[in-house]
């Protein structure tokens, strides 16, 4: 493309259509040579570039060089312009500063010519291109009828977008860590620390504990936009598709942005009916204190017989009670208070 526009700004400047080209084209042409014949640069809007141009005048006499920059265009139909006069976002020789006076030569001199590139801040992406002729006279306006065939240098500008797609994950989780039933209630939050209006898609997958996919909801099913600097609140509702208690895991897979960059992260819930729990705790402890009665009752049954049967044994006169009296002391052996030594002879 850039080789294209250089052979169109030749033929531009050799066919006399140039604007203010008239009769007179004569002048300037083998008079100076500018270097380089191309520039080729990139910016982001409200960059600014800066780059020289060699101008030598290759005459045994002196000129008075005037800069001019202009729109490049195919037919060579845009009209010559001051740079300094617009504003305009959408042309590079209005981002193009170079000095406005006249530039006076000797014979054989060279100089260096600053040149700025001022790119606009509401310059779209996209490329550009301009040319920046020198031309003799001796004032701007004869030099304005003098373009065609002045020495050039084109200028092709690619401005790159600064747009920055950029969402940021916040918070992702259950609204209740445990819940009494279905539907599970997912929320999250996204944030843009991008420029640009940003839109997340995807879905929040629900799986079982031992991975199983279960089911899934849209992440952003009315296609919510978040712009630069907002933090939007999401929620995914899942009516857990005829599945039982137990834990769960959310996970977030959603998209963004002309890459499909990825938004991730995962949570873990529970799906836990308190009511049929707590019937079921309650049927446990009543069925606890149940057998606990009866074991105390069968205690009591037991230890009631033994009783009756030592009351009945004990009012038959064949039957001793070996136990004794509580408080007596125990039986001593006649010969306990008996002390005998016993000698043996030799």
């Amino acid at each position: 493309m850039k080789n294209v526009l250089i052979a169109i700004a030749v033929a531009v400047m050799t066919s006399g259509i140039l604007p203010g080209a008239g009769a007179a084209v004569a002048h300037a042409a083998p008079d100076l040579t500018v270097t380089p014949a191309v520039i080729d640069a990139h910016g982001l809007p409200h960059d600014i570039s800066d780059y020289s141009l060699t101008v030598t005048n290759v005459t045994d006499h002196q000129v008075n060089v005037f800069a001019s920059v202009y729109e490049l265009t195919a037919d060579g139909s845009q009209p010559f312009t001051d740079p300094s006069t617009s504003d305009r976002p959408a042309l590079l020789a209005d981002w193009i500063s170079v000095t406005r006076g006249a530039m006076i030569f000797a014979p054989g001199e060279s100089k260096t010519v600053p040149v700025e590139i001022n790119v606009n801040p509401y310059a779209t992406a996209g490329d550009y291109h301009a040319v920046i002729a020198f031309v003799e006279g001796s004032t701007r306006d004869e030099a304005e009828q003098h373009l065609t065939g002045a020495p050039q240098t084109l200028v092709n500008f690619t401005v790159a977008s600064d747009a920055k797609e950029d969402l940021q994950l916040v918070q992702f989780g259950p609204e209740k860590r445990f819940s009494s039933g279905f539907p599970v209630v997912i929320s999250y939050q996204i944030r843009n620390d991008g420029t640009v209006v940003t839109t997340p898609a995807g879905s929040v997958i629900f799986y079982d504990n031992i991975g199983h996919e279960l089911g899934s909801v849209p992440a952003n099913p009315s296609g919510v936009a978040i712009a630069p600097g907002d933090t939007k609140t999401f929620t995914a509702r899942w009516d857990g598709g005829g599945s039982g208690m137990g834990e769960y895991k959310a996970s977030l897979e959603a998209t963004y942005g002309a890459r499909d960059a990825q938004l991730a992260d995962t949570a873990l819930v529970w799906v836990m009916p308190w009511q049929k729990l707590l019937a079921l705790f309650a049927g446990l402890l009543a069925l606890v204190i149940i057998v606990a009665v009866a074991l105390h009752r069968s205690y009591l049954k037991r230890h009631h017989r033994r009783k009756s049967v030592i009351a009945h044994l004990m009012k038959r006169r064949d039957v001793v009670d070996l136990r004794g009296p509580r408080d007596a002391e125990p039986p001593r052996p006649p010969y306990a208070h008996r002390t005998s030594r016993t000698r043996t002879r030799i």
